[in-house]
């Protein structure tokens, strides 16, 4: 079983073999000369030829790691959401403007503002002391009343009252 593979950073290999949590890939020379050409030191590149890993070998090494122990704002999630392209466009953009990292990086930016803002907002109104006021009932009961009635103040005619 021999299928190529590209994970979310741009690494090109290909699976060789699985065997339960064992998975042996192959990186060819052109992949290897590729990512040496495009800046990445070569102390971070996988030699040409086959290499076996391990599935939750994280875990195995690190069987005390939790993530709960980490700050969330450390902890990346990926999530499938259907966005607006406009908006995607606008980060999109924004973020080859800036040259930022991504255009992921900006939209969690905002998020998070959106979120800190949200924080540091007043608490609504109690407005349960004017529900209990019978008074207050009544007049927005009245209130109510003459916006809904059509013509306002209706008056009836002699034939209505004598029915």
């Amino acid at each position: 079983m021999s299928k190529p593979a590209k994970d979310n950073e741009g690494f090109v290999f290909t699976v060789v073999e699985e065997k339960g949590d064992e998975v042996i890939i192959e990186i060819s020379e052109e992949d290897y000369e590729r990512e040496k050409a495009e800046g990445i030191e070569e102390e971070f590149l996988l030699k040409p030829g086959r290499h076996k890993f391990i599935r939750g070998g994280f875990r195995k090494r690190h069987p005390d790691f939790k993530p709960s122990d980490l700050e969330p704002r450390n902890i990346r999630v990926n999530v499938s959401l259907p966005v607006a392209l406009d908006v995607f466009n606008y980060f999109e953009q924004r973020a080859a403007e800036l040259k930022a990292d991504s255009y992921q990086t900006l939209m969690n930016d905002a998020l998070r503002e959106a979120m800190e803002r949200a924080a540091k907002a007043s608490p609504p109104p109690d407005y349960s002391a004017l529900l209990k006021d019978k008074r207050f009932i009544k007049a927005v009961a009245e209130r109510v009343q003459a916006l809904s009635s059509p013509t306002r103040k209706r008056k009836r005619s002699t034939k209505a009252k004598a029915a």
